[in-house]
């Protein structure tokens, strides 16, 4: 075609073996699960060998990657810039595992946005500061010396070229975009740890988690879970593939780069209709400023969307709070355990951050609820873990009342420890009205409706916690809890096995898929199930396996275990009453009830609702007890 650049022989072989370590990079470790990454990278890389080196300025990429108007703001729009420092830290981490030098190495050098190819030199550094970093705007882009060896001149686009081009992004910018619609869903993808040291996930992991809580406090915004966005840690799924599946209008997308006692958190906002860019910013804060910066991108947030706010959802976003560096590090390690598989590994790390900043509300929240789970588990005895699941509450209450979750720990305290159900009912209703986004509030308050007797009203509660929720695990099985004490056996199975399908699966899908078992006469299955949890809970329903199929003396050597149980922590009265209502020894069963209720078993919290007490309910010292345990009407 008359006019336009043809290169030399050698210059297409460069070219090629451009592409080739093109493909390498954006099918690397480094770069999976960052699709708007690899697109960048690939966009700025052909139109440098394609010589369109106009096309590389900023404006002109915020355009044509973004979406945004030709004569848009790039002084306050960050986006380019954002993916500029996410494309350039990725590299560094794709060349820094390299165990050989490559043929040809791609860089994005700092303050430009046209690639530099070295072929066979010493690798450059690709890490730097940012582009919008004032010291980098002087440098001298790598493009106005070489590309391939060439001279500068050797690849500028001839006039017909460039007109072409030219009018390409012409057509390209000024098409109409579609307009969107008010944004009411979204989610917060796991943020990326760009601190060079896969030992600070949980830090990216916490930063995250603390994301979702504050943007979870705005009512007219649906916020899924922790649970469910993390389940999307390194995908490769694209931004709409996973807006379809968890049912959002927008997405947040980033990451966390830390340095000692200084942060760095990149956050993009995308509608994930259009797959297109709404919002970036950069922020730069001291670790003591970490739960106020977390506020601030979740107001920002909230302002790109229109996002209403009440008075207090906007006196809370706008609040000023700062943590002991230390102490939150002891946070974020702690609620690492807490989510992960050894819960109660996380008490120590929550009581050495309360040691180190007392003022540290969320600590204090988080060590009642490690607490109360180590004595739901008995992992703890009742007395103890209830008295200190309390305490730690009213501490993070009387520190911060605007959050839900030491409402949530104090009102379990005071169900599990004292039967008070008005103050159980009274601190998880103000929990769901404080974060209507909280799972934990909502699978709470369904907890203290099943218990209670008020089925539907419990699995509406928990229906709302899965939507809230939709691809955790943890959200399946504990909506089957739930209709497992409903009675509606086959649903809860369901729900077990959608949940068994997820990442991620608790260790408590196995009591309640063993609890369903029994109900529908798999006492093999169940029995297999409860012998691999241990523990004097599973104990106790491993003995009315045995007492339902006749095995008095398999059931009584249980109730031998249990009682030595009850010597060592104080647990397993409760258990031994189910084991003698499945041997249908009533008058037993009521003796170990009465020991339940002499020393405050949380299992008589159950009464209603347990299928295994299910031969007692018609005799009149059922009634009474229940009246005695002081369960509402």
């Amino acid at each position: 075609m008359p006019g336009e650049w043809m290169p030399k022989a050698a210059d297409l072989d460069r070219a090629s073996k451009v592409r080739d370590e093109l493909r390498n990079v954006l099918a690397s470790e480094a770069f999976k699960g960052g699709k708007r990454a690899q697109d960048f990278l690939q966009l700025v890389v052909e139109h440098t060998l394609a010589g369109r080196l106009d096309s590389l300025r900023e404006r002109m990429l915020g355009a044509e990657m973004f979406g945004r108007p030709v004569d848009y703001d790039t002084a306050n729009d960050a986006v380019v810039r954002v993916k500029a420092s996410e494309v350039r830290r990725r590299l560094a981490q794709y060349y820094g595992g390299l165990e050989a030098p490559p043929v040809v190495r791609i860089d994005l050098p700092p303050g430009s946005y046209v690639p530099h190819f070295s072929f066979d030199a010493p690798p450059q550094a690709a890490s730097g500061p940012s582009a919008d970093a004032p010291s980098s705007l002087a440098e001298v882009p790598p493009a106005r010396r070489s590309l391939f060896g060439m001279s500068r001149l050797s690849v500028v686009l001839t006039g017909l070229a460039l007109s072409t081009v030219a009018v390409a992004i012409a057509i390209f910018i000024w098409r109409p975009h579609p307009s969107r619609g008010p944004i009411r869903s979204i989610a917060v993808l796991p943020l990326a740890n760009y601190s060079g040291d896969s030992k600070q996930d949980y830090f990216a992991d916490g930063m995250t988690e603390n994301l979702i809580a504050e943007l979870g406090r705005i009512s007219s915004l649906r916020v899924i879970s922790r649970t469910s966005s993390m389940t999307y840690k390194g995908t490769q799924k694209t931004i709409p593939q996973i807006a379809h599946e968890l049912s959002v209008d927008a997405v947040v997308e980033g990451s966390v780069e830390r340095e000692g006692n200084q942060v760095r958190i990149v956050a993009q906002l995308i509608d994930a209709r259009s797959d297109q860019h709404l919002w970036a910013h950069t922020y730069d804060r001291d670790m003591t400023d970490t739960l106020q910066l977390q506020s601030e991108v979740a107001h920002a947030i909230s302002d790109q969307i229109s996002a209403e706010l009440t008075p207090a959802e906007a006196a809370h976003l706008n609040r000023i709070q700062q943590v002991n560096p230390e102490a939150l590090e002891l946070y974020m390690r702690g609620m690492q355990q807490l989510n992960g598989v050894v819960p109660h590994d996380a008490i120590d790390y929550f009581e050495q951050a309360v040691d180190k900043d007392p003022e540290f509300g969320p600590a204090h929240a988080a060590l009642a609820e490690a607490y109360g789970w180590a004595g739901e588990s008995g992992r703890m005895s009742y007395a103890e873990a209830f008295a200190k699941q309390r305490e730690e509450a009213l501490k993070a209450i009387a520190l911060d009342d605007s959050r839900p979750e030491p409402h949530v720990q104090l009102a379990f305290a005071a169900l599990d420890q004292d039967w008070d159900w008005a103050t159980c009912r009274n601190e998880l209703q103000r929990a769901v009205a404080m974060s209507p986004n909280s799972t934990s509030a909502h699978w709470s308050y369904a907890q203290y409706l099943i218990r209670t007797g008020r089925a539907e009203e419990a699995i509406s509660q928990a229906d709302i916690a899965l939507q809230l929720d939709p691809v955790s695990s943890r959200a399946h099985m504990d909506r089957a809890y739930i209709k497992y004490f409903a009675r509606r056996y086959d649903a809860a199975l369901d729900d077990l096995q959608r949940a068994a399908r997820l990442p991620h699966t608790p260790q408590e899908f196995h009591f309640v898929l063993g609890d369903i078992f029994v109900e529908k006469g798999l006492y093999q299955e169940a029995e297999q199930k409860f012998r691999e949890l241990g523990g004097p809970h599973a104990t106790g329903h491993l003995g009315n396996i045995y007492a339902r199929q006749g095995r008095v003396n398999d059931a009584q050597a249980i109730i031998g275990q249990l009682k030595q149980e009850i010597e060592k922590s104080g647990i397993g009265r409760y258990e031994i009453a189910l084991i003698y209502a499945g041997l249908r020894d009533t008058n037993k069963a009521f003796e170990w009830l009465e020991r339940s209720f002499e020393n405050r078993d949380k299992g008589l919290t159950y009464l209603k609702i347990d299928p295994c007490l299910d031969p007692l309910r018609a005799d009149a010292r059922f009634q009474e007890l229940i009246k005695r345990v002081g369960f509402p009407s």
